[in-house]
């Protein structure tokens, strides 16, 4: 019986210097999160092609009258998992305007983090992590010496849910606020819900806002539409802000049909220019 006792003590021992191990190690405390967190790629997608339209953008481009007037124009995204593979084509436009069409392209590109957001050790690349003045706090630090933002702290609750990434700069502030919460769709994992982020620099502040809503295709939880809204304004009690809004759409999904791989390889089975 003394035996049995010592060895359940034993293992006790081990199983609680394990978990504090693990809880001292912000790669692995990070990971666990990450794999908590759903994503299209966690939910075992490997192909899919979706359309994203900006309602102010199609009218951005008929203000500017460079294409005459314009329908609506559409982002088709492909993706592919193996081999990764992304790529978006722009539709609602003329032919050429190649140079201009680019560039629009680079205006979406903010929009693949809310579609497949990166891993958090990723995020930081190039950045060091290290265990907070905390709890459950944890310092990322730039090894390269040529950051903007030499560091950052990012926070995580009691239910282990990221609440504030804070970017320790020379001058001004920066906080991303993410919110979580659990979807009939999602198994379990937490989804990005809502997003607050406050940039303070030289007497001026802008807070940005994004909304995200969620519905399914094929059964399968996808990202619907992203209100964003900016507020920008100087830092004294009389001045006016500058607010505005944009709503993004993500439509008409294909979800491992096999489209994704079909475009690749119909991009490689063209001849060169």
């Amino acid at each position: 019986m003394v035996q049995g006792r010592g060895m359940k003590s034993f293992i006790v021992s081990v199983l609680m210097f394990s978990s504090l191990a693990l809880a001292q190690d912000p790669t692995s405390y990070l990971a666990q999160f990450d794999a908590k967190v759903y994503s299209l790629k966690t939910k075992g997608v490997k192909d899919f092609v979706v359309d994203i339209e900006s309602s102010k953008l199609t009218k951005q481009m008929n203000d500017q009258m460079i294409f005459g007037k314009v329908d609506n124009v559409t982002f088709r995204l492909f993706w592919t998992a193996n081999p990764e593979r992304l790529a978006i084509d722009v539709l609602g436009l003329p032919e050429g305007f190649r140079e201009i069409k680019e560039e629009l392209k680079l205006s979406m590109i903010s929009q693949l983090e809310n579609l497949l957001p990166l891993p958090t050790v990723q995020k930081f690349n190039g950045y060091k992590f290290s265990a907070g003045a905390k709890p459950k706090e944890f310092v990322a630090k730039d090894t390269s010496g040529i950051a903007a933002i030499p560091s950052f702290v990012v926070r995580f609750d009691d239910q282990d849910r990221m609440v504030e990434v804070e970017g320790e700069k020379p001058v001004g502030t920066l906080v991303i606020q993410p919110s979580y919460s659990k979807e009939s769709f999602s198994d379990g994992k937490w989804v990005l819900k809502k997003q607050v982020t406050k940039v303070s620099e030289n007497g001026q502040s802008v807070t940005t806002k994004k909304d995200m809503e969620y519905g399914t295709s094929q059964g399968i939880g996808v990202l619907t539409e992203v209100t964003v809204t900016t507020e920008q304004k100087a830092e004294n009690k009389n001045a006016k802000s500058l607010n505005l809004q944009e709503t993004i759409e993500f439509k008409n999904y294909k979800i491992n049909t096999g489209e994704g791989m079909k475009y690749f390889l119909g991009e490689q089975a063209k001849p060169a220019p």
